[in-house]
């Protein structure tokens, strides 16, 4: 690969911050704050009443990331208006708080991920998801992701991470979790690797300098002086699907008592990404994602992307639940059937 830049700036990245033991108790307390601090807040959402118009309005958090541009698109394009919806986006700190945040009534629906929002069910947060924003690349496809080894490292798979030091952006996170499925389905013991957090700047940084044996990163990353990727641990663990990274997640008393709009939602959705996913909007694809991130958008297109569906691959995320018993973060399998409304699935 060409160097493009040392440090580049990832396009995505909602991660979660429960996990069992200690640090996920630390985290369902932090949410319960959270709640406290939203319940009765002035901006609360309705209980989906519909305006004058017949327009339903909805709230939905965002996290200011490039990856959001299917919602942006139905927003800027009128696709939500067209199908009898107004949304606005409520800035959120990360997907605890847009959990929190529909809890506490403030917004309708959180932009989340799987992990974190099973997570929260298990813990007892009756949830809902309504659509999915983005996923990862599946066997064959570009890659988005990478697990980064120095150039000369003799490391060549999961399992010769048995002893080392692997970076990742956040502790218990979702990566961190897909990094240790890499090395389990490499027949490796994940037990066996030390993970530590870096922010996404030093990821490949920190590679190439010695300081740890391995980071998971954003693929553009890999052009980086000084190191090479093993692959795309999404894409070796989701093997021949996609998996799911990010979505819209309600409660289900708010999801259930809305279903039209909730079933609006992902219909805006689908067709946004008709529009997103052909070459001919490319360019306005890259304007809208850099004016929401604050990125370049000529630098965004020459990005590896996500790719980019509203519907929910059931198959993917009950694999998805499957890891995190296998990997001890929870040891109640998530109830994806109960997770996922039937008009949600594909």
């Amino acid at each position: 690969m060409s160097t493009k830049e040392s440090t580049p700036t990832p396009r995505a990245g909602n991660r979660p911050r429960r996990r069992c033991g200690k640090s996920f108790l630390i985290a369902v307390g932090a949410v319960t704050a959270l709640l406290t601090a939203a319940c009765g807040s002035p901006g609360a959402a309705s209980d989906g009443g519909d305006d004058k118009a017949g327009v339903s309005e909805l709230k939905v958090t965002t996290l200011s990331l490039c990856n959001e541009i299917s919602v942006l698109w139905a927003q800027k394009k009128g696709v939500f208006e067209k199908n009898g919806l107004k949304v606005e986006l409520i800035k959120a700190g990360g997907g605890a708080a847009g959990l929190a945040a529909v809890q506490g009534k403030s917004a309708d629906l959180a932009f989340t991920n799987p992990f974190s929002t099973m997570l929260a069910m298990n813990s007892g947060i009756d949830l809902r998801w309504v659509a999915t924003a983005y996923g990862t690349p599946k066997k064959g496809e570009t890659p988005s992701n990478a697990v980064l080894v120095k150039e000369d490292s003799p490391i060549e798979n999961g399992k010769d991470l048995h002893g080392k030091t692997v970076a990742v952006n956040e502790l218990g996170g979702i990566n961190q979790i897909i990094v240790q499925q890499f090395v389990t389905d490499a027949g490796g013991d994940p037990s066996k690797v030390k993970f530590v957090a870096l922010p996404f700047g030093e990821l490949a940084s920190a590679v190439a300098s010695g300081k740890v044996d391995a980071s998971q990163a954003p693929e553009q990353y890999s052009n980086t002086p000084g190191v090479r990727s093993l692959g795309d641990p999404y894409m070796e663990v989701g093997k021949d699907k996609w998996l799911v990274f990010a979505g819209y997640v309600g409660t289900a008393d708010f999801v259930e008592k809305n279903e039209d709009a909730m079933k609006k939602f992902s219909t805006s959705l689908k067709e946004a990404n008709t529009a997103v996913n052909d070459p001919a909007n490319k360019d306005e694809k890259y304007r809208i994602e850099a004016e929401h991130c604050g990125q370049d958008a000529k630098k965004l297109a020459t990005d590896p992307e996500n790719p980019y569906f509203a519907d929910v691959p059931m198959d993917a995320m009950k694999q998805m639940a499957q890891i995190l018993v296998d990997q001890g973060q929870t040891e109640k399998l998530p109830d994806v059937e109960k997770l996922v409304p039937e008009y949600a699935r594909s």
